[in-house]
């Protein structure tokens, strides 16, 4: 497979509606992430990074490169976190891997989320 360097986003009609540069969200992405896991347990420093890539990236860029973030923490940053955690303590990840079930489903419970 071919890798994507530019994306064509369209209208629910098929009409063009701008094109994604696909390496430069994976890069903006890669470097939120990090500012983000380095922002952690500080409340203003995460609100800020949220403001300051608000500020840089347009609209559209900043919901793709927001979503790929999210996806390359939960891989790249919490992935690894809990399997450390595993691997020193197997009965506290096990308790932090139910709380975090119990969150999810109290969360879709409560706030639905579009499901």
């Amino acid at each position: 497979m071919e890798d994507i360097d530019l994306a064509l986003i369209v209208n629910d009609d098929g009409t063009p509606r701008g094109v994604l540069d696909v390496s430069q969200i994976q890069s903006a992405a890669t470097v939120m992430m990090y500012e983000y896991a380095v922002a952690a347990g500080d409340d203003d420093a995460t609100d800020r990074v949220g403001i300051e890539w608000a500020q840089i990236l347009p609209p559209d860029e900043l919901g793709y490169t927001t979503a790929a973030a999210l996806s390359l923490l939960a891989r790249n940053v919490l992935g690894p976190l809990l399997q450390v955690l595993d691997a020193v303590s197997p009965e506290l990840g096990a308790d932090l891997r139910a709380k975090l079930v119990e969150s999810r489903d109290y969360a879709q419970a409560t706030l639905g989320g579009g499901r």
